[in-house]
């Protein structure tokens, strides 16, 4: 059977990070993200001492990379891989997130518009940066994103084709516009470790983001299917709890606490009760 961990995007910007990290903890998440933000505000010192009172862990760091806009800007990304190595060494984080390019606003190059130059620039500096990272142990992530080189499926698989690398993973931020999450999981699943997981109350990229148990999508098949019948160990990752301003972030903490420790409940059970009637 494979795992399946909890965690939340630190979003908090007036809570310390022990009483922040207690109080996940106490809600039943596993472990935690941080972006820069967070690191400005709180050195790495503090946020590993929070991690010992707490008992969490940090599952993964999110810089921002720019394989897309020339040397400059690929110069700029690997001074950031270097400092956030240097993050996950001293909080044993793992994973680092990555992006292409600007994920929003100016500068954004989606993979149909992209040249075979940005391409080729991705390509060539994402798996030097994947190389590096590998001498720490250290996973590179992509996250599957509007405004990126793997904002679908086919994109994101041309990539990982190109790169050939055994630490670059995915985050699978499902669904892409115009593609069943069927599709995008035969696709990705083999490579997935990591989800930024929402909800809508209506249509995805429609309507407005809501807490994981008033969404219109179902998450279980989803889930079930990664962990399951493809055999992923998976973090499931709450990210934009404000949803963009109309709740507080501690009551999704709590709500959505809830929900993702009913689903882990039952794709485990099911994991469970499949494998000992298998009779392995």
């Amino acid at each position: 059977m494979s795992g399946l961990e909890l965690a939340f995007c630190w979003c908090f910007a007036d809570a310390d990070p022990i009483h922040g990290l207690q109080t996940l903890a106490s809600l039943g998440y596993d472990g935690f993200e941080l972006w820069p933000d967070a690191l400005t505000a709180h050195p790495a010192r503090d946020w590993k001492l929070a991690m010992h009172e707490s008992a969490m862990r940090c599952v993964q760091l999110c810089p921002y990379f720019d394989f897309v806009h020339g040397f400059e800007r690929i110069e700029r990304s690997e001074a950031s891989l270097r400092l956030f190595l240097q993050y996950a060494q001293e909080l044993e984080c793992q994973r680092l997130r990555v992006f292409t390019g600007p994920p929003w606003g100016e500068g954004v190059v989606g993979a149909s518009e992209a040249t075979e130059t940005q391409w080729e620039d991705c390509v060539t500096h994402l798996g030097r940066f994947c190389d590096v990272a590998a001498e720490q142990g250290v996973e590179l992530c992509i996250e599957c994103h509007p405004g990126g080189l793997a904002e679908n499926a086919a994109y994101t698989l041309r990539l990982l084709d190109r790169i050939q690398r055994p630490n670059l993973t995915v985050n699978l931020q499902i669904p892409f516009k115009d593609e069943p999450w069927q599709t995008s999981l035969q696709m990705l699943g083999d490579y997935t470790t990591h989800i930024h997981i929402h909800n809508w109350s209506g249509e995805p990229d429609l309507s407005p983001l809501t807490f994981l148990d008033e969404g219109t999508f179902d998450w279980f098949p989803v889930v079930n299917q990664l962990v399951n019948n493809l055999g992923r160990d998976l973090c499931l990752s709450v990210e934009h709890a404000t949803h963009n301003g109309r709740h507080d972030p501690w009551e999704t903490a709590r709500r959505d606490a809830r929900f993702l420790a009913n689903l882990r409940r039952r794709v485990l059970s099911l994991g469970k009760a499949t494998f000992e009637s298998s009779g392995t």
